[in-house]
């Protein structure tokens, strides 16, 4: 079984030692039998994608500690880096409208937008919010461990996910604790969570113990509660079941996806699965509904084409194994997806074959594409944000 390297600081921790045991045990000149990432496919090319604008945003963050996607309101796309530079930017061209910098701020989440406020999350374990023209810190507030992950801002809150497997929903007005949430934390989890999904007066939120829950977004009180991820094994790291990954909704139901354990179509309003297969994935999917195709890239680097309805297989593609491939974005017939060299990848979603590719930046993608107003933008961990026309061949 094959790793992700995004494990918990305490798990990490654990690896190194089992590691420094084994080569105590193994000898020094051990062969490395770890299997490399696949080299860059060669495929016919049908269109080709070209890049809008690309700019730096500042410093990149650790490449797994900085989680971050950009985010439009108000006409101002914004995006932060790893050091607290939040920048609001025209979309059009990447021009700098304005930049907040923020004191004491090693970026980790972010960046949930609306209601006037951009808001990030910190290694430190603060959600911080600044005002959307550009006239500072709105507020700061310390919770109960590092921030990674946040919402969008809906219903007057922002949820912000911690490393301890609490949800914190803040006021949007004054960053005040409205409710907690928490969920029993396996002793070993992935680096990582999924961002909690913002619903008319709920919030969708997966955690480290394979659970989906649906919460009220006004008191935080359970509406309903289901397992996904069925954990098995005897170690600890055979029990992982994260729900880490993006969740995509089709028809009434959320696609949800957890490592090492099953990907499940799950009712929105009651919680009852409607069906459920053997899957691992910790990043999750994408679904175009004219076509009913379920685009899911599983966790080592394989995107699968599923039948939405029932989770049967329609194809498989494993041409970008161990290259660290983004949760797809799903584009008319194709899903685009990002690997750890800053290449996208323009996927048919017949078939699965790839048509396209361009590569973004040198750094590795960060976190998934995000598509905006028919652009799609990508953040690399060396500090730069490309937007891309996810339409290659369109106008020709």
């Amino acid at each position: 079984m094959s790793l992700p390297s995004l494990f918990r600081p305490v798990a990490r921790l654990l690896l190194v030692v089992a590691l420094t045991v084994s080569l105590g045990a193994c000898g020094l000149w051990s062969r490395d039998t770890t299997e490399p990432p696949a080299e860059l496919p060669e495929f016919e090319a049908e269109a080709e994608p070209s890049v809008l604008w690309s700019r730096s945003i500042g410093s990149g963050g650790q490449r797994f500690l900085w989680k971050v996607q950009p985010a439009l309101a108000d006409g101002r796309l914004v995006i932060v880096d790893g050091d607290g530079r939040i920048s609001a930017l025209d979309p059009d061209d990447g021009r700098q409208l304005w930049q907040v910098r923020l004191e004491d701020a090693r970026v980790a989440a972010g960046v949930g937008v609306g209601e006037g406020i951009a808001v990030i999350g910190t290694l430190d374990g603060e959600a911080i919010a600044v005002d959307l023209e550009g006239d500072g810190e709105r507020w700061r507030v310390r919770l109960s461990s590092e921030v990674i992950a946040i919402s969008a801002v809906a219903s007057g809150i922002v949820v912000a996910r911690t490393n301890d497997g609490r949800l914190h929903a803040l006021d949007a007005t004054s960053g005040t604790v409205q409710w907690t949430a928490l969920r029993t934390t396996p002793a070993l989890s992935l680096r990582g969570a999924q961002v909690p999904q913002m619903f008319p007066g709920r919030v969708l939120a997966g955690f480290d113990n394979g659970r989906l829950l649906m919460l009220s977004a006004t008191r935080g009180n359970v509406l309903w509660e289901t397992t996904v991820g069925l954990p098995s094994g005897r170690s600890e790291v055979e029990r992982m079941v994260d729900i880490d990954g993006h969740i995509p909704v089709y028809r009434g139901a959320a696609l949800v996806a957890t490592y090492q354990g099953r990907l499940a179509a799950v009712d929105i309003n009651s919680g009852d699965i409607f069906w459920a297969r053997e899957f691992s994935s910790y990043q999750g999917g994408d679904v175009d509904t004219r076509s009913d195709v379920l685009v899911v890239t599983d966790a080592e680097s394989h995107v699968w084409g599923l039948n939405p309805r029932n989770g049967g297989d329609l194809w498989q593609m494993d041409r970008l194994r161990l290259r660290g491939v983004t949760a797809p974005v799903v584009v008319d017939d194709r899903a685009i997806v990002g690997d750890y060299e800053g290449y996208l990848h323009w996927l048919d979603i017949d078939d699965g074959r790839i048509v396209a590719r361009l590569r973004a930046s040198s750094g590795a993608l960060v976190s998934r594409p995000v598509l905006i107003d028919d652009v799609l933008y990508v953040v690399t961990d060396n500090g730069r944000l490309t937007a891309v026309d996810p339409y290659p061949g369109r106008n020709e």
